[in-house]
């Protein structure tokens, strides 16, 4: 009993789909197509439209649960490409066939739409875009029915019973909206049509008429064989403005997998599922192809019927149900058609376009901070009522484009400025050089940036950089979180080094990904980018604490401290540690110092190992890492000649956190704790002047740690 109760929900969602996909499409079909073939062609056709679009998107689509067919978007571009072709003097007998070129041309786009990855693109089109597009279809359907709700002839003569027709689009359009209230479970399209119906036939009886006009209802539905819709008959394709419908094709393709898509979206939300939106729009497109190959007309899926279907249980299988459902209606119930008044169809279709008014757009007008989203909604519904669904649809995509890249212009591709003060190099240096950079840190800056540098943040990055462009500064770009450079950006990087070097200044480039395109070299793509540029004075390091270091270093060069003195030989009395010791305590020290030489790339310790010792450099580098792989790690100092490491593992004895690697060939001393006991007993003086020593450094180093905490945490 289990195992059929999914199919049984199926064929339950699968009946109440067909029921309100049938008058929805049979009055879309006779809105498009019956000034030209007649009511009963133009009911075939919706009906075509929707039995071909329900059995292939329901066989291979991406969604569960969605229920396609003609929709009120279709219906209002077709019948403002009409209009158009009708205007551009084409052919009455030429426009059914255009429109139905148009809607293989939409179903061809729509395949292109899928295999480019437009299914994700659709996702970013604004909401206001979207609302202002619906808003209009909604009122392009309202105002298509004026005839039949009036009951008006094609031709525009009025029938004396005018009244009927009216009295009965009322009736359809009343029950339809407010039939679900008392029965929720009825659909409105359904009762809609089903009640008008009855009205219609009992006020045909007392009023005595013996016929009614032909236009009044739909008529019998002739068979799929006798569907005359001169696509394959017709000859004059080389007159046709093919212009205008690439144009058409293109938007109805737009509006279709718009439609879709959020359609897809509504439907998740019920099943719980998650739609494939490439293998959904691929099978539109099939289905959309299909169409217009077998006269029917254009749709997609429909949010009303979606919603309907999936409250009576649809899921995988309910869309091919309702496709196999109404293709048997349509072959063995043809003469119902003869019963079913047009009026009624027109109440039914004003009903549904009541739905797409998105009536909080006057609520965002009432609001600031959403006036420029209703005035954009606006201005695509105007253009939609006002002029064409089409360019509406053109004007909705420019103004997304216009929209995002107004919000992305918002938003500084500076994530955060920093001088050497703020945050300087790994590398530990003594207290002169260190208080040297503190003192002229500012011409050292570091730029973090993020997120998409391109035409629209150019000028304004250039902008925010001006006030370091203009000195003798060493300018540093941090390139990790950014994600993309255009052309335009890189020439704003030319001009950047270019006005550096004017000044004195110097360019220097970190962590630049390899997907950004500027190589490992940036200077020198820089270069290959312009015919004109001559060597510049850049450089690019592979991280930032590298890049750091080199400015450091040419910044104390400029103020004196030549690079020779960097890695010169530093006596014991000239060290930090021991530069306020007296003569005494300095001699006293010297005894329990034991020398330790180190080779490049020699380890002196491993973390984990056990540490008590103290380590003072006289000369060389030393790399402190945390190993992260076997062949990657993380360096977290450098001590090179005059500075002292080891202080924590000196104090308190344990495992140690870190390696220590020598970067070039040292010269260390070494003081461990046996040692320091043994000073201590012979010279109490000089032990308590290192550890005042030591606590000095530690001082300055908890300093050092506390800005890089607060760094981190703002990164």
């Amino acid at each position: 009993m289990k195992c059929s109760t999914p199919l049984l929900a199926d064929l339950r969602g699968g009946l109440v789909a067909a029921a309100v996909v049938l008058p929805q499409a049979t009055a879309f079909g006779v809105t498009i197509f019956a000034p030209w073939l007649g009511a009963a062609p133009g009911a075939l056709a919706g009906l075509t439209g929707a039995i071909l679009l329900l059995l292939i998107s329901g066989t291979g689509g991406g969604a569960v649960g969605l229920i396609s067919g003609p929709t009120g978007p279709s219906m209002a571009l077709l019948a403002g490409a009409a209009a158009v072709l009708t205007g551009a003097g084409v052919a009455p007998t030429a426009i059914v066939p255009a429109l139905l070129t148009v809607t293989i041309l939409a179903g061809l786009m729509q395949g292109f739409i899928a295999l480019a990855g437009g299914g994700r693109l659709m996702k970013f089109i604004p909401y206001p875009v979207i609302a202002g597009l619906t808003t209009g279809t909604g009122l392009l359907m309202i105002k298509s029915q004026f005839k039949p709700l009036l009951g008006v002839a094609h031709d525009g003569l009025w029938n004396h019973w005018h009244w009927l027709p009216t009295g009965i689009a009322i009736a359809a359009f009343t029950i339809t909206r407010y039939a679900p209230r008392f029965l929720p479970g009825l659909p409105g399209p359904i009762a809609g049509l089903f009640g008008a119906t009855a009205l219609f036939q009992i006020a045909v009886q007392l009023a005595g008429l013996p016929t009614t006009p032909a236009h009044w209802t739909i008529g019998v539905l002739p068979g799929l064989a006798g569907l005359d819709l001169n696509l394959y008959r017709f000859t004059g394709w080389r007159e046709l403005p093919w212009a205008l419908l690439l144009q058409a094709g293109f938007a109805l393709a737009v509006l279709s997998s718009l439609n879709t898509l959020l359609t897809s979206v509504l439907a998740d939300t019920v099943t719980g599922q998650r739609h494939h939106a490439r293998r959904e729009l691929i099978a539109q497109s099939l289905g959309q192809i299909a169409v217009g190959l077998a006269g029917g007309m254009a749709g997609s899926a429909s949010i009303g019927s979606t919603v309907t279907a999936l409250q009576a249980g649809a899921r995988r299988w309910a869309a091919l149900t309702a496709g196999m459902l109404l293709l048997l209606l349509l072959l063995f119930a043809a003469p119902v058609g003869q019963w079913l008044p047009t009026s009624a169809l027109a109440g039914i279709i004003v009903a549904s376009a009541l739905n797409l008014l998105e009536k909080d757009i006057m609520a965002w007008v009432r609001r600031r901070r959403t006036r420029l989203d209703a005035v954009v909604a606006l201005l695509v519904t105007g253009t939609t009522v006002g002029y064409d669904l089409m360019i509406a649809v053109l004007v909705g995509l420019v103004i997304a484009i216009v929209l995002f890249i107004r919000d992305q212009s918002r938003v500084s591709v500076i994530h955060r400025r920093l001088t050497v003060i703020d945050r300087p190099s790994v590398r530990q240096r003594p207290v002169e050089q260190a208080e040297l950079l503190v003192r002229h840190g500012d011409r050292i800056v570091m730029y973090q940036l993020r997120g998409t540098l391109f035409f629209a943040k150019t000028d304004q990055l250039f902008e925010e950089m001006l006030s370091d462009l203009d000195r003798p500064a060493w300018v540093i770009l941090h390139l990790r979180r950014v994600i993309q450079i255009d052309l335009s950006s890189v020439r704003l990087l030319q001009q950047i080094a270019t006005r550096l070097n004017r000044y004195g200044g110097e360019l220097l480039f970190c962590e630049v990904r390899e997907d950004l395109g500027l190589g490992r070299d940036v200077e020198r793509t820089l270069r290959r980018l312009s015919l004109q540029a001559g060597p510049l004075n850049v450089k690019t390091f592979a991280a930032a604490d590298q890049a750091l270091e080199y400015a450091e270093n040419a910044l104390l060069s400029v103020l004196g401290v030549a690079p020779t003195v960097l890695d010169q030989r530093v006596s014991l009395e000239n060290l930090d540690l021991c530069c306020n010791l007296q003569p005494a305590d300095l001699a006293a020290l010297a005894e329990v110092l034991q020398p330790r030489l180190l080779d490049s790339g020699e380890r002196l310790f491993a973390a984990g190992d056990p540490g008590a010792e103290l380590y003072l450099v006289l000369r060389g580098r030393v790399d402190i890492r945390l190993p992260a792989t076997a062949d990657r790690y993380k360096r977290l100092a450098i001590y090179g000649s005059g500075t002292v490491f080891g202080d924590i593992a000196f104090l308190d004895p344990g495992p140690r956190a870190a390696e220590a690697v020598a970067a070039r060939p040292s010269e260390l001393l070494m003081l461990n704790r046996a040692d320091f006991n043994q000073l201590r007993e012979r010279h109490p003086d000089a032990a308590i002047a290192l550890l005042l020593a030591l606590g000095r450094l530690q001082s300055r180093t908890l300093r050092w740690s506390a800005r890089e905490i607060q760094r981190l945490i703002q990164w």
